[in-house]
């Protein structure tokens, strides 16, 4: 690959919080990927996601029964995000969030970019969770490979739509409250006993399955997870697990992932994990919505070679 040079147009990448994306995962990648912070309210105080509520504030204002309700990022925030990528070269953004059906976000970016200094295109990923954070991180690592801005924006759209999401909720009662149940409200008169499992679907909460243990949840999602890393189809496929409270669940479905992708079950094909399988802690307003107890699984496609990128942005001549 010919070098690309340093006065070259260069795309950045702009994405939310509830992308549920690793601090060392979005430091690698520094000057091109972005992330702005929602806000979660807890009984009527106002703190921005990671700097002063995190998963764990959340669960403990949700064990003490406080209100709890989220924001999505004022179109400022939205602006000082692209004047950041501006200010570090980025001469285009692509702006990819939240499903609008879930948040609000996608307006903001919106706005936002009018009061852009760069031209940016803005995407709903329609999901959320690393199914968006891994969208993120390809269109950032194809930034910088030098690759250009529609290039970028294709494999935000491309990783995005294979993505798949699934979920284990303690109760569905978060996602009442919050308006956000979707079709899985057909489960909200289900037995006390029944522990639901949703997936996300084109932006919906649908319903995946109903099982009676916590363990039986827990195999559910790994067999899922894997048969979908299967039918994505040829190309690299990457998996993360999400929890908050539940860190001894989210070891236990890594581990099922991990100890049986490759294991040929009932003539399935085997499933080679791209990169290790990422543990990422579920985002303040994400858990706000789902409860402290929910582990979650998402699996995507990832482009051939979106991974190894230099994270300084720049390659070296051929």
């Amino acid at each position: 690959m010919a070098a690309r040079r340093r006065d070259a147009p260069r795309v950045g990448v702009v994405t939310d919080s509830t992308a549920c994306l690793p601090d060392e995962l979005v430091a690698a990648l520094g000057g091109t990927l972005a992330v702005v912070p929602l806000t979660v309210t807890i009984d009527g105080r106002s703190l921005v996601e990671g700097e002063g509520v995190t998963g764990e504030t959340v669960a403990q204002a949700e064990e003490n029964e406080r209100e709890l309700s989220t924001a999505r990022p004022a179109p400022a925030r939205m602006v000082e995000a692209y004047e950041y990528l501006a200010g570090q070269g980025c001469t285009e953004i692509v702006s990819v969030h939240a499903a609008a059906q879930l948040s609000s976000t996608v307006s903001s970016a919106r706005l936002a970019a009018a009061e852009s200094p760069v031209p940016v295109s803005v995407v709903d990923s329609t999901t959320m969770g690393m199914a968006m954070g891994f969208a993120a991180l390809a269109g950032a690592r194809s930034a910088v490979r030098g690759e250009g801005f529609a290039a970028v924006e294709e494999v935000i759209r491309s990783v995005a739509t294979s993505s798949r999401t699934a979920l284990y909720v303690d109760s569905l009662e978060p996602l009442r409250r919050g308006g956000r149940v979707g079709r899985a409200g057909a489960l909200l008169g289900s037995a006390l006993s029944i522990k639901p499992l949703l997936r996300l679907e084109d932006g919906v909460i649908e319903p995946l399955a109903r099982v009676r243990t916590t363990g039986k949840a827990i195999e559910r999602l790994g067999r899922w997870a894997l048969a979908e890393a299967r039918a994505l189809g040829p190309g690299p496929v990457v998996c993360a697990v999400h929890s908050v409270t539940r860190q001894d669940l989210a070891e236990r479905l890594t581990g099922l992932l991990t100890e049986t992708a490759e294991k040929d079950t009932d003539g399935a094909e085997p499933v080679t994990w791209a990169e290790p399988i990422v543990q990422a802690p579920l985002a303040a307003a994400v858990t706000a919505h789902i409860g402290s107890g929910a582990i979650g699984v998402a699996v995507a496609r990832m482009p051939g070679d979106s991974s190894g990128a230099d994270p300084n942005g720049e390659t070296d001549a051929a």
